[in-house]
C-alpha cells in the first residue's frame, strides 16, 4: 500500500510538471489550410507573408504556452490620444499619424502607456487586445531579463566565461574566449556564414525546426549549432557589435542550466506570473522543447508594453514587486566604454551614432528624447522613456526585414513626435 501512496505521489508531481511545461506540436490542420493560399511551413515567416502569419506564428511550430500569474495590473480606460490630428511626416510631405502608422509603416497594433495607465491603444488587420503576434527579436530582450534575475540571485555572473556554465562551448573557437556580458552585447566576436537569401546560417533555424523537418539531424540542440560557430578574423572578442541571433539562444541555455528547467518554464516562473500581465503566452520551440529564445515569443501587445513599463519603472511592476534590479536599468541607460565603441564599428551605428547596445536593449537619444528599446526585425519595436514614464509598443508585419526606410521613418521622426504627444498631454 505504501509502494502504492508513493507511486500515485511521484505520478501526480510528473503530471504537473508536465502540464506546466506542456509542448505542443505544430497545428497540422492550419498548416494544410494556409497551404491552400501558398503558405507553408518552409515560408511562412518570409516577408511578404507577414501580415497572414505574424498573429499566427506558433502554429507553424511546435510550441510552449506561458501561463500568468495571480496579479494582473490594471491599466485602466484610456486617456485617449487621437491619432488623426498628429502630425508625421513621409516622403510627400505631411501625413496623420494613424495613416502613417498603419499604412506607411506596416503596423498592426500600437499601445501607449503613461506611468502604468494605458494612453491609448489602436488595432488593425483583425488585432484585439487579445489578440497575440510574434515578436521576433523582442524576444531577445525578455531571454536577457529572464536572465538578469538570475545574476541578481548571484546564480549567473556576467564576467565570467560563458564555458563556465556551458562547457559544452569548450571547443567552440569563438564562444569559448567570450564572457557572459560579451555574448549578451552581442560583442562575443563570432563569425556567422550566412545562408543564401538568408541574414542567418541556416544550420540554427533547423535545429530550432522553424520551417518545418530538422534537415541536419546531427544537430540535436541548439548548443551543437554553437560549438560549430567560428570566430571573426578581423576583431578581437568583445571589440565589435555585430547583432547575431545565435548569441541570444547562448544566453538562454545558462538559463536552462542554471534552473535545471527549460528556458520557457525558467521565464513564465521569472516574468510571465510576476510582472502583472494580463494574458498567457505561447513561445515557439523544437520538439525538444528548446524555446526559440532570440525570436519565438507570441504575446499580446499590451503584455509587451507592460514589461517595458517595467523598466521605465526602476525595474518593479506596478504592483510595486522587483522584477529586475534597478542596478540593470541604470546601466542600459547608462552604457560603458566598451559597448559604445563596439557600437560605433556596426552598421546601425549610422542611423544613431554614439549610442549602444547592451543587454540585449538598445538606448538612443534621438531629438531630446532618451529611450530604451526592444526591436523585432519585421517592425515589432517596444519603447521607454524613463524620463517621463512613457512606453510605445508597436506590433510591425513589415515586408522587408529592417528596411532603411522604416526604419528611419520610425526611428529619427514617428517615435519623437509620438513621445512629444503622449508628454503634451
Amino acid at each position: 500500500m505504501k509502494k502504492l501512496i508513493i507511486a500515485l505521489s511521484v505520478l501526480l508531481v510528473t503530471s504537473f510538471v508536465a502540464q506546466a511545461t506542456t509542448l505542443h506540436t505544430p497545428d497540422q490542420e492550419f498548416i494544410d489550410l494556409a497551404g491552400q493560399y501558398g503558405v507553408t511551413q518552409e515560408n511562412w515567416d518570409s516577408g511578404k507573408n507577414a501580415k497572414l502569419t505574424m498573429q499566427n506564428a506558433y502554429r507553424f511550430t511546435s510550441y510552449v504556452e506561458m501561463e500568468n500569474g495571480a496579479f494582473i495590473h490594471d491599466m485602466g480606460k484610456a486617456s485617449g490620444l487621437d491619432l488623426s490630428r498628429i502630425y508625421g511626416h513621409d516622403i510627400d510631405g505631411p501625413i496623420a499619424m494613424d495613416i502613417l502608422i498603419r499604412d506607411r509603416l506596416n503596423q498592426e497594433a500600437l499601445v501607449i502607456l503613461k506611468d502604468g495607465k494605458l494612453v491609448d491603444e489602436y488595432y488593425w488587420n483583425g488585432m484585439s487586445k487579445y489578440s497575440t503576434h510574434l515578436m521576433m527579436s523582442i524576444t531577445k530582450s525578455f531571454t536577457s531579463m529572464t536572465l538578469q534575475t538570475l545574476v541578481a540571485e548571484g546564480k549567473v555572473k556576467m564576467e565570467n566565461s560563458i564555458t563556465d556554465y556551458l562547457p559544452e562551448l569548450t571547443s567552440s573557437p569563438s564562444f569559448s574566449k567570450a564572457t557572459v556580458q560579451e555574448v549578451a552585447d552581442m560583442r562575443s566576436g563570432i563569425k556567422i556564414v550566412f545562408a543564401k537569401g538568408k541574414m542567418w546560417d541556416d544550420r540554427m533555424t533547423n535545429v530550432q525546426e522553424w520551417n518545418g523537418q530538422n534537415k541536419y539531424p546531427e544537430l540535436k540542440s541548439i548548443l551543437d549549432f554553437g560549438e560549430l560557430v567560428g570566430k571573426r578574423t578581423d576583431f578581437d572578442t568583445g571589440e565589435m557589435y555585430d547583432y547575431q541571433c545565435t548569441n541570444t539562444e547562448m544566453l538562454g541555455m545558462i538559463i536552462a542550466k542554471v534552473t535545471g528547467k527549460p528556458l520557457a518554464e525558467a521565464m513564465e516562473n521569472r516574468l510571465w506570473k510576476k510582472v502583472g500581465f494580463s494574458s498567457n503566452a505561447k513561445i515557439q520551440s523544437n520538439s525538444n522543447g528548446e524555446a526559440v529564445g532570440s525570436g519565438g515569443l507570441n504575446a499580446t501587445p499590451r503584455d509587451v508594453a507592460l514589461m517595458m513599463d517595467v523598466l521605465v519603472n526602476d525595474g518593479k511592476n506596478r504592483n510595486g514587486d522587483q522584477i529586475v534590479p534597478k542596478a540593470f536599468v541604470e546601466s542600459l541607460l547608462a552604457g560603458n566604454k566598451d559597448v559604445r565603441s563596439a557600437w560605433s564599428k556596426g552598421s546601425e551605428s549610422k542611423l544613431a551614432p554614439n549610442r549602444w547596445y547592451k543587454d540585449q536593449i538598445r538606448t538612443f537619444d534621438i531629438k531630446g528624447h532618451k529611450f530604451l528599446a526592444f526591436v523585432g526585425i519585421h517592425g515589432q519595436l517596444t519603447i521607454g522613456e524613463p524620463s517621463t514614464g512613457t512606453v510605445l509598443h508597436f506590433n510591425g508585419a513589415q515586408d522587408e526585414m529592417q528596411a532603411k526606410r522604416t526604419v528611419a521613418l520610425t526611428f529619427l521622426s514617428t517615435i519623437p513626435i509620438l513621445l512629444d504627444a503622449v508628454n503634451a498631454k
